[in-house]
């Protein structure tokens, strides 16, 4: 009888020392244990998930213009980036003053003596290194990262409304700026900016930037990024922009610049 109680005795002893074991993980499953640190960082809990590729585009604003951005990445480690992108941007003149005909106040402002519009095609190899992770959800990924490449200084010629025979105007026509015939007397405003498209010209060159990369937002696979660095564009020849009796023209364009991106991450 006795040895018959000790065992029932010990029974229960290891089945409630079973239960007591499991208690803490019941008790973190059903009343919400503290978040891990993946939890903590992105709202999917997927930070271990190895990444393999990107893609990103953005607004582009640089202290003489404005563009847009584009960019390939390929997760070479889970510390660094190989990049492939493209840029597009309007590149504005330092020199450039808008002006109207003081007659016609119907005429479209246009700036004297400049013969091209200048835009700047970029096709770039790069490489992006991050130095701090993100250690809670409402901080930054800092990364910094350089790249270098192509730059086409793409020019196209400005055509103007031209008046004519002397103020008053008869009648205008639209003509390719001529700086040796169209003078302030006789340009009424810009034309359109589509005439010229059929005309463009290509300047080589090529480009450098170097530059600071936050990566910010609670989404893993969705990430949103603020970039901020100094470029440097340089071609075998200036591109004319302006006509050269008026304002020199320059080979070397070295600019500031802030983008906003968005894209997309996942693995392969």
């Amino acid at each position: 009888m006795f040895a018959c109680t000790a065992r029932f005795l010990l029974v229960i002893a290891a089945l409630m020392v079973g239960f007591a074991g499991h208690m803490p993980v019941a008790f973190a499953q059903n009343t919400g244990a503290p978040l891990t640190g993946d939890q903590a960082v992105y709202r999917d809990g997927k930070v271990n998930v190895p990444l393999t590729d990107e893609y990103q585009v953005g607004v582009l604003f640089h202290t003489q213009g404005i563009g847009v951005t584009a960019r390939r990445g390929y997760y070479l480690n889970a510390f660094a980036v190989r990049n492939f992108g493209v840029d597009l941007a309007y590149f504005k003149h330092p020199k450039e003053i808008q002006t109207t005909n003081p007659i016609y106040e119907n005429g479209r402002p246009y700036v004297y003596g400049k013969q091209n519009t200048l835009q700047m095609l970029r096709l770039w190899y790069g490489k992006q290194n991050l130095r701090a992770e993100k250690l809670r959800r409402d901080a930054v990924r800092f990364s910094t990262f350089w790249k270098v490449g192509a730059a086409l200084g793409v020019l196209k010629p400005i055509y103007l409304e031209i008046g004519y025979p002397d103020i008053p105007y008869d009648y205008t026509a639209t003509e390719r700026y001529d700086p040796e015939a169209h003078f302030s007397d006789n340009i009424y405003g810009r034309a359109d900016w589509s005439n010229g498209l059929d005309e463009l010209s290509v300047v080589p060159g090529v480009h450098a930037t170097y530059g600071l990369d936050f990566e910010y937002g609670d989404e893993r696979f969705m990430p949103k990024a603020l970039t901020t660095g100094v470029s440097v564009d340089a071609f075998l020849v200036a591109p004319e922009v302006f006509a050269e009796k008026f304002e020199q023209n320059n080979r070397l364009f070295v600019t500031l610049f802030a983008t906003f991106e968005v894209g997309r991450n996942w693995t392969r």
